[in-house]
Parts: structure tokens; sequence; C-alpha cells
């Protein structure tokens, strides 16, 4: 079985350019990928999931079912107040998560 770490190094991501000039990570989802496993990967808790569908929501119609080859923006960590070793925003983005999902 492969580790978070391996997934994550096989998991390309690409900067790409916005509106306001600001440089986006761009990711285009693989067999095996989903929301929760991508947050794993690059933020290193599943909870985090919630983040990449906000930034993404005009492009996703599901977040528990999200297509093979969708282009995905990564956000910034910063901006989220993402990260994995804090309980607080591992305990917002689940609680974040849990609304979200409960309009699906």
């Amino acid at each position: 079985m492969e580790t978070a770490k391996e997934s994550a190094e096989r998991t390309s991501v690409a900067p790409a350019e916005n509106k306001t000039g600001i440089t986006k990570k761009i990711i285009v989802l693989e067999q095996g990928q989903t929301l929760r496993l991508l947050a794993l990967e690059l933020f290193g808790n599943r909870e985090f999931w919630v983040y990449i569908y906000l930034e993404n929501k005009n492009s996703i119609q599901n977040p528990n079912i999200v297509p093979i080859g969708t282009e995905l923006i990564i956000p910034d960590p910063s901006h989220y107040n993402i990260n994995a070793s804090d309980p607080l925003a591992v305990g917002k983005a689940k609680e974040l998560g849990e609304k979200v999902l409960a309009y699906f």
C-alpha cells in the first residue's frame, strides 16, 4: 500500500496564474485520488479537503464525486490557516466540512 508521502511525490502540482496575477497551484485529479486524500497528501490532514473544495466549488458539483481529470486549484495554506499540527485548525476544517456535506 502506498504511503501518503509516496502518493504526494507522484501528485503533479503545476503553477498557474489567475486573473489577479497571483500564482496558484493546479493539479489534475488522477485515478484513486479524492479531495480527502489530496488534503492528506498536501496538507497532512484529510479534514482540509473542504478548502480544496471551496477553491473549486464553481467546477465541482458534488465534493463526494469529483471526476478524474478535473483540474483543481490548490489553496494557499496561509489563506485558510491550514496547519495539521494545530487541533483548532483541524477542528474548524472538520466543522466546515460537515456543514458543506449537509447540502449533498
